[in-house]
């Protein structure tokens, strides 16, 4: 059994089945964007277990200033991000914008007002009451997965088999194969698509099974599409302790 070297607690909006398993094996995917040689079986990646922290996750309850499990899950984040330099949150918001339209969407700014502000003061306080040196910049603010319109626009992007499960489907029977291999065209054209989980007969029920069959290279054509996946990635790039922590992973 491999030894954890560093661990990211999995954060989503989505509560559906799976939803979980989904998130991390679309975690897996992209962070070989951010480092090719990583071992993502050395890192433990940690499920919500907190029953009260899964209700102010669904949407975007953490929005809610009044929901009375709000500073259950700043709590929940800072007691994370306070293991160590190897301890990281991993966040998932959707945009709710297509990306053309990204600088209407008040989700990622008040994400991270969130974190910076009401997340920073839960850790300060806590680091205050136990002696330690004061925090620095939160790494959180880099760990986050924002997709353009939803998290579709990504899971989509396994097209292949979002074409072979629209064709098993038999209420639809195929009707939706062609804008399955449109998107496999222009990979730029899923970030552009409303509400993109209403498009198309699949809906959300076969996502953890496009999350986890998601060829690396069609990860990587996402990725030079220079859109939504492309900021994500970029964003991680730019967070040094993921770095080292990613390097950490590799292969004696």
């Amino acid at each position: 059994m491999s030894v954890a070297r560093c661990s990211i607690l999995v954060l989503g909006e989505d509560s559906g089945e799976g939803a979980h398993q989904t998130l991390v094996a679309l975690a897996k995917k992209i962070l070989r964007l951010v480092d090719s040689n990583y071992d993502w079986q050395h890192i433990r990646f940690e499920p919500p277990e907190d029953p009260s922290i899964r209700l102010v996750l669904r949407g975007n309850e953490w929005k809610n200033r009044n929901h009375p499990k709000r500073r259950d899950l700043m709590g929940y984040i800072a007691t994370k991000l306070l293991e160590g330099d190897r301890s990281f949150v991993l966040y998932h918001i959707d945009g709710d914008r297509t990306w053309a339209a990204r600088e209407t969407s008040e989700n990622v700014e008040k994400f991270r007002d969130f974190i910076q502000i009401d997340v920073r003061r839960f850790i300060e306080h806590r680091l205050r009451q136990s002696g330690r040196a004061p925090v620095g910049e939160l790494t959180l603010s880099q760990l986050l997965l924002v997709p353009y319109y939803r998290i579709e626009a990504w899971l989509f992007q396994n097209t292949r088999a979002g074409a072979r499960f629209c064709e098993e489907n038999p209420a639809c029977q195929g009707k939706h194969v062609a804008m399955f291999r449109a998107w496999a065209e222009d990979r730029s054209i899923l970030d552009e698509v409303l509400k993109p989980k209403e498009q198309v007969c699949l809906k959300g029920q076969y996502n953890r099974k496009l999350a986890e069959g998601l060829d690396v290279d069609d990860v990587a054509a996402v990725y030079y599409a220079r859109k939504s996946l492309h900021h994500a990635v970029e964003s991680l790039h730019q967070n040094a302790a993921l770095l080292a922590a990613l390097a950490a992973t590799r292969p004696a």
